[in-house]
């Protein structure tokens, strides 16, 4: 028999059976990860993990690690397509990279570009066998003798590395980009803009009320989202993806946004609260649960989030009732928190954190990779993570039955011993 992780890594998807008949049905769901979030709403749900579950989570351990291998070099985007796990790094040469994702076998670079330093990376689905479809990365130029960091673009790749197009991207701070259908949503200062997929030219703009910071935009629904920081708080406005016309605009509970169901996430200072994304109407907001509540995930059912303070949370998705709560921080640690957005599938919810503390006059430093139970918030992994720098943007993958970790000097995957 062949192990279904084999399966798995060698189909771009997995078609779901109709319970009592041999025909599958017509949705056929990704066992990938192709770009942060996994989907333009960027909820972090992965629907197809054969082999990771509450009783499984309890067993992930480190099962290989890609160091990066060149002077100067950082892991800047990870995707999961076809099997393959595919990393971004930039140093002096801009690079793609492929490894099996299953062993780790590396199976040599996809693109070399001198002179750029690679980041976020997404895979857009094509043929299968791991070389079809469109990479798509952003990059900024490096003066190589200098190490200066220039001009920013946005490129687009065939799976077998050969350059589609490019488009200059404006320098102002942006939190990355979202593919969406036949779109690239990418927002930088107080402007959103949207790139057609095919040929990279512009196909709307629109103006904020703010500046998108490092808030990337989400869509879900027909509707592109953009947080935005203005003078008296957090907005959140709606765009029609096709035409870029605005459909509302609200003031939300904070800055970090997912969206699924045809419902928005908003998380901040100002609460957990839950949005129309066809109006923007209030559908319930908790503002007591949880202290300074930011990255978040949603497998359909429940909304888990955590905060900057050691501390997490599940809420019903329908009416947002506190299913759970859990601490989770170190005893006595002055930083516990989570940098990078968690995921989840399985029934189980994955985060990275970050902990310091002083002891015995000596601060320490944690990462740790935990697992919680998504229904109950039972802690059922603590697994450390041994990285050395961080900058608070690095994915977080779950595929099939790997959770991956693209940290800045080193890409880890785990899996069940």
């Amino acid at each position: 028999m062949v192990p279904v992780a084999l399966l798995l890594s060698a189909a771009p998807g997995l078609a779901l059976a109709v319970p009592g008949t041999e025909r599958p049905a017509a949705t056929v769901v990704d066992a990938g990860w192709r770009q942060d979030g996994n989907g333009p709403g960027r909820s972090g749900y992965q629907p197809v993990t054969p082999y990771l579950g509450t009783r499984s989570a309890a067993r992930l351990d480190t099962v290989w690690t890609a160091p990066v291998s060149r002077p100067d070099e950082q892991v800047g985007g990870a995707v999961v397509a076809d099997g393959v796990l595919l990393r971004s790094s930039g140093g002096p040469t801009g690079q793609i990279r492929r490894y099996d994702a299953v062993t780790g076998a590396d199976l040599g670079p996809v693109v070399d570009a001198p002179g750029r330093r690679f980041g976020q990376l997404a895979s857009v689905p094509g043929s299968a066998g791991g070389t079809g479809g469109t990479l798509l990365v952003e990059s900024q130029a490096i003066d190589v003798p200098s190490g200066e960091l220039g001009a920013r673009f946005l490129t687009s790749y065939t799976g077998r590395g050969d350059n589609q197009w490019e488009t200059p991207l404006p320098g102002e701070v942006s939190g990355g980009f979202t593919v969406v259908g036949d779109l690239v949503l990418r927002a930088a200062g107080a402007t959103l803009t949207a790139l057609r997929l095919d040929g990279g030219a512009v196909a709307w703009t629109a103006p904020l009320d703010g500046e998108a910071g490092l808030h990337p935009p989400v869509a879900d629904a027909g509707v592109a989202l953009q947080p935005f920081e203005a003078g008296t708080g957090t907005g959140l406005a709606a765009f029609d993806l096709r035409t870029g016309a605005r459909v509302w605009r609200q003031d939300v509970s904070g800055p970090w946004v997912i969206a699924a169901g045809g419902v928005a996430y908003t998380t901040g200072l100002g609460g957990v609260c839950a949005v129309s994304v066809a109006d923007g109407a209030r559908r319930w907001c908790d503002t007591t649960t949880l202290t300074d509540p930011r990255s978040a995930a949603t497998d359909g059912q429940t909304l888990m989030v955590l905060d900057a303070h050691g501390r997490a949370a599940g809420f019903a998705v329908r009416d947002g009732a506190v299913r759970w709560t859990r601490d989770w921080g170190m005893a006595g640690a002055e930083v516990a928190t989570s940098y990078w957005a968690p995921v989840t599938g399985g029934g189980v919810l994955y985060a990275v954190v970050y902990q310091f503390a002083i002891r015995d006059g000596a601060p320490v430093h944690r990462s740790e990779l935990l697992a919680f139970d998504a229904a109950a918030g039972t802690l059922l992994l603590r697994r450390e993570l041994a990285f050395d720098a961080l900058h608070g943007a690095e994915p977080l993958l779950l595929s099939g039955d790997h959770v991956y970790f693209a940290a800045l000097e080193k890409l880890f995957a785990l899996g069940v011993r």
